[in-house]
């Protein structure tokens, strides 16, 4: 055959690889099939043309010629870079994880370009040969460097480890949390309704930062949020969190209790339909941590001791698997047990946060445990892990070990370590389950006790922590609202001050002082919902551990008060601020206002 028509067939083939090029969105319904006839088609023309004539010219030239030409080496290397690179497309894919397959799409994808014109400059005589190498390297060069970093990009963006020589997980590897539900009754309803269970698509207003970012940082820029938030998605390459379907409709899970939803899902789909957001298994697999944060944990989901029937979908064969794990539950314990689970550095892998770009710590939870107080191992009196607190019962506001079975039909404890996950989102909780959110709005009030002062018009308040082994508030808290309401009257009743009234838009006022973080850009300029812009901290009142802190007020024209005053102050805690309510309730209209929680009051005479 001659060598014009090969080279016919390769721009052929080259333009059905270009138009699998996503900037250009072919519909699906042409795509599969260009896709099919750019794989068919590489392969017959590589086996049967391309390599017999690829021998028969190097042996004329080379060989009988001895011709040495610079434009045909090149031509022969990125000629075998692609062809090798789309045997390992073909055989193994490019599945995300894969270093190997990133490399050999992306070598491929620019190596097709490049082929031509190493083509045409081979098929030209009048080629400066030094030219066309430089050219060539230049070019070469340049491809590579446009290219994204591959593991670096990876490494900042989500710390997870999976077990050795696994690459990435399937569906059914993520055994549904319903399962749980037949032998951890109890356990499993208070998770149902956690924050903890509700972290991706029923947790609206993480939904809308998800995408925020996404729009802002570019769509990779989801991993960063998904390492903890949906840990199942990113493990099995999913670049997105979406919503659960129930069949053609998109049930709304923000008032669904019991996880429900779930619960039908293994029974209709099994472990076929993912369970994304933190499982069962997101914590329990969970085989080594590492306190810097960022999703910096291992998961181990295969190698595990399973029963028979344990992975089977049929539910005679679960029924009967169950059976088996009860008779010697020995192992099955061991599988999703670890000593690891009790200490506070296992809650860091994922409560402190940094910027993949600049490390800039976001939320540092851990961090401010390790400085408080209650990090004295060698005093146990003082000393409380994070379970203490957040997995601990409470009963009229104060913790009392609740004495039950984490397992039905299991060893009585004295202090079974609930999975409410009380932390400070008592509000989205609260909407599936109210005693998930009193357990929450219990701790709260844990946290902080007041005090109040007169003195020369001067109205003194003092705030301080002594409850929470962090400071207050934590977590994001750049978000959270934790301030003083203040009202004083005189003796006829009338208010001469007050601070810290919410605004007819729901909003705090200027007046108010949140204890809060807020993040400023390069030019000190609050970022706002976008935090991770944040480049330099603008202020941060917050209050750390065992720690008090002071508020001074003026009250104008003080000497014509009349005594005696009455001093009111409240501390006011609201979930989220009522203006980034209202951004989430544009996409999500159905949501409620968080409502104001009053964790302490007094009240004093003067």
């Amino acid at each position: 055959m001659k060598t014009a028509h090969i080279k016919i067939y390769l721009i052929l083939i080259f333009i059905t690889g270009l138009l699998q090029i996503d900037i250009l969105h072919v519909e699906w319904d042409y795509f599969k099939y260009i896709q099919a006839i750019h794989i068919i088609g590489s392969i017959l023309l590589t086996i049967f043309l391309l390599i017999p004539l690829v021998n028969i010219h190097v042996y004329r030239h080379l060989v009988v010629k001895k011709q040495n030409s610079i434009n045909g080496i090149v031509l022969g290397v990125v000629l075998f870079l692609i062809t090798i690179s789309g045997f390992y497309l073909f055989l193994i894919g490019n599945r995300g994880g894969d270093i190997y397959g990133l490399v050999s799409f992306y070598i491929h994808l620019y190596g097709s370009f490049f082929l031509l014109l190493a083509l045409f400059l081979h098929t030209k005589k009048r080629v400066n040969a030094a030219f066309t190498s430089k050219l060539m390297v230049i070019l070469i060069a340049g491809t590579f460097y446009s290219t994204p970093s591959f593991s670096a990009t990876s490494s900042k963006l989500t710390n997870i480890q999976l077990e050795k020589n696994v690459q990435r997980y399937h569906n059914q590897d993520w055994t549904n949390s319903a399962k749980c539900k037949s032998c951890h009754t109890d356990i499993f309803n208070q998770w149902a309704d956690s924050n903890h269970r509700h972290m991706t698509s029923s947790n609206p207003y993480y939904m809308v930062m998800e995408n925020l970012a996404a729009e802002d940082k570019g769509n990779g820029f989801r991993k960063w949020c998904m390492g903890c938030h949906n840990p199942s998605a990113i493990t099995t390459e999913q670049d997105k969190t979406t919503h659960p379907m129930n069949g053609n409709i998109m049930p709304d899970p923000l008032f669904e209790s019991g996880s429900s939803t779930l619960i039908d899902e293994l029974k209709i789909h099994g472990n076929s339909q993912l369970e994304q957001g933190v499982s069962c298994l997101a914590c329990h697999r969970i085989t080594k941590v590492d306190s810097s944060g960022n999703s910096a944990y291992s998961l181990d989901l295969s190698n595990r001791k399973k029963y028979t029937f344990e992975e089977s979908d049929s539910q005679t064969e679960q029924w009967l698997s169950e059976k088996f794990i009860n008779a010697n539950p020995k192992v099955h314990k061991q599988s999703y047990s670890n000593k690891i689970y009790k200490q506070s550095a296992y809650c860091a892998s994922c409560h402190d946060e940094y910027l993949p770009d600049n490390h800039l710590g976001v939320v540092s939870t851990f961090k401010e445990w390790e400085k408080s107080p209650y990090n004295d191992p060698k005093n146990p009196s003082k000393h409380k892990d994070c379970i203490d607190c957040h997995m601990t019962n409470l009963k009229e506001n104060k913790f009392s070990p609740l004495k039950g079975r984490s397992t039905n039909g299991g060893t009585m404890k004295d202090d079974v370590k609930v999975h409410y996950f009380s932390g400070s989102n008592h509000f989205l909780s609260g909407l599936k389950n109210k005693i998930n959110e009193d357990q929450t709005i219990q701790l709260l009030k844990t946290s902080a006790k007041l005090d109040v002062d007169i003195k020369e018009g001067k109205v003194i308040v003092g705030v301080k922590n002594i409850g929470a082994g962090h400071h207050l508030p934590t977590g994001v808290s750049d978000f959270r609202e934790l301030w003083l309401e203040i009202t004083i009257k005189d003796k006829n009743n009338k208010v001469v001050f007050e601070s810290g009234k919410l605004q007819a838009d729901n909003n705090l006022g200027k007046d108010a002082r949140p204890f809060m973080k807020v993040f400023g850009d390069e030019n000190n300029q609050p970022v706002g919902l976008q935090f991770w812009r944040y480049k330099k901290l603008i202020s941060d009142t917050r209050i750390p551990a065992g720690e008090r802190r002071e508020e001074i007020y003026t009250i104008k024209e003080a000497k014509k008060l009349h005594y005696p005053l009455t001093a009111v102050v409240k501390l006011n805690f609201r979930i989220y601020p009522q203006w980034v309510t209202s951004i989430v309730q544009k996409a999500y209209p159905q949501l409620p206002n968080p409502p104001v929680i009053e964790l302490n009051k007094i009240v004093k005479k003067f």
